[in-house]
């Protein structure tokens, strides 16, 4: 196997960013092929969903510990030519995972409602997010497996068996999707549950990918508590952010509500899809500055780890970019492909055109994220984007009740605390304190 520490710098980018940017890709689409089909029942089903995904952010962000770090520890056992040690972390880590969402599906069962009370939407469209995220949290097993098998696919540098594993999920949602919805009449609950059996899927072709691989070995022989701890200390930061950035969406999603009504929040959760493509190619390219950073570092050559982040950098951003002036010129076209309601799909292209501004700095804070979470300092993510995220909340308050902005108040406060936070993730990196991250 080729590692990511020798070579040309930017074909060990690409070798992985091309790959987890068609992953990312994938999971995104899975989300819209969900989002397209509940259009059909109208607003008040598109927002309960949209409104839904938000804490379905939440479980994913919880599975982003074991993804964060298990890429972390892999990447650096690789990198210093220690393979078992990779094996032993990969193992333990996946372990780890399923405990964990076994806790996580409990709590989130009962703990739904509160969520759906909190958003301030109609009756039916509550009920819908119930539902939907009910599903979702019987299904944390299925999802946290599928997250740990990827880090681990990550820190080896290999992205390719996941974006065929997953492709076989979206296309399996796909199918699932019309089934479950309008033949079993299951409604919101059916693209839930079409999601849920999508990620068990992606799971299983990985986990038995990394059986076959020897990256992973079988059966219950115990956990070891130091590495959980280890995967904790990397990947708590990293989530903890995430979580926050979700709770703070269920606040946003009210304020969307009382200045627009479903319609309004759900071309928010329209508007937040569509620059889902340029975010989740930011995170493809976060992948391989997280196994690059990891791999040279283990292989103790920082300054080719610090190469290999900004040429992510650069090459992510400016793909986001492209996306960016996309949404600016021509967000109409891109919004008929996928909405049905014309009050929504105004609102969509008020937010396709204020956040086009931002897109290439959200890009930069991702994927200096990666890079981050790859040297196994997780920390600015909490320290420097959290603060900024949690401002979002006074910041859309001000913008809609205070200066009268209506929803386009809500759009801008996202638009301009996006900038700041790629700005600060920048600074903060430039520093290089990052290097002497423990991993």
């Amino acid at each position: 196997m080729r590692t990511l520490d020798e070579g040309p710098l930017r074909r060990a980018v690409l070798d992985v960013a091309l790959p987890a940017c068609w992953f990312q890709l994938l999971i995104f689409a899975n989300n819209f092929v969900d989002y397209t089909w509940l259009q059909v029942l109208g607003d008040e089903a598109a927002a309960g969903q949209s409104q839904g995904w938000t804490v379905f952010w939440v479980l994913t962000s919880l599975g982003q510990i074991f993804s964060t770090g298990i890429t972390a520890v892999v990447a650096r056992r690789v990198g210093e030519r220690r393979l078992d040690a990779a094996t032993h972390a990969a193992t333990h880590g996946i372990r780890s995972a399923l405990l964990s969402a076994a806790v996580v599906a409990v709590l989130g069962w009962f703990l739904v409602p509160l969520v759906a009370a909190a958003s301030q939407s109609s009756p039916r469209a509550a009920a819908y997010t119930v539902d939907y995220l009910r599903m979702l949290c019987a299904g944390a097993p299925l999802m946290f497996l599928f997250c740990a098998c990827e880090g681990t696919f990550k820190g080896h540098g290999d992205m390719r068996r996941p974006v065929r594993a997953l492709a076989t999920a979206v296309l399996l949602n796909a199918a699932l999707d019309p089934l479950l919805i309008f033949t079993f009449k299951l409604e919101v609950l059916g693209a839930a549950l079409a999601t849920v059996i999508a990620f068990g899927v992606t799971g299983a072709l990985l986990a038995t990918a990394g059986l076959r691989r020897g990256w992973i070995v079988g059966g219950l022989g115990g956990l070891d508590l130091r590495l959980f701890a280890r995967v904790l200390r990397i990947g708590a930061p990293v989530s903890v952010h995430g979580i926050v950035f979700s709770l703070v969406y269920i606040a946003i999603f009210r304020e969307t509500n009382l200045a627009g009504g479903d319609a309004a929040a759900s071309a928010l959760g329209l508007g937040l899809r569509l620059e889902g493509v340029a975010y989740q190619v930011s995170v493809g390219f976060a992948s391989a500055s997280a196994a690059v950073v990891g791999q040279c570092l283990g292989a103790r050559n920082p300054g080719r780890a610090n190469e290999g982040a900004w040429t992510a950098v650069k090459i992510g951003a400016w793909v986001a970019g492209t996306w960016g002036f996309v949404l600016l010129l021509l967000p109409e076209p891109v919004i008929a492909w996928f909405s049905s309601s014309d009050l929504a799909a105004l609102h969509a292209v008020d937010y396709c055109r204020i956040v086009a501004a931002s897109v290439a700095f959200t890009a930069v804070e991702i994927i200096l994220e990666g890079a981050f979470s790859g040297a196994g300092d997780t920390r600015p993510a909490l320290f420097l984007a959290m603060p900024l995220t949690v401002a979002r909340i006074p910041a859309v308050i001000l913008a809609v009740r205070v200066f009268g902005m209506g929803v386009a108040g809500v759009f801008w406060a996202l638009t301009w605390t996006s900038v700041l936070r790629g700005l600060a993730m920048a600074l903060w990196f430039a520093r290089g304190r990052w290097a002497a991250g423990r991993a």
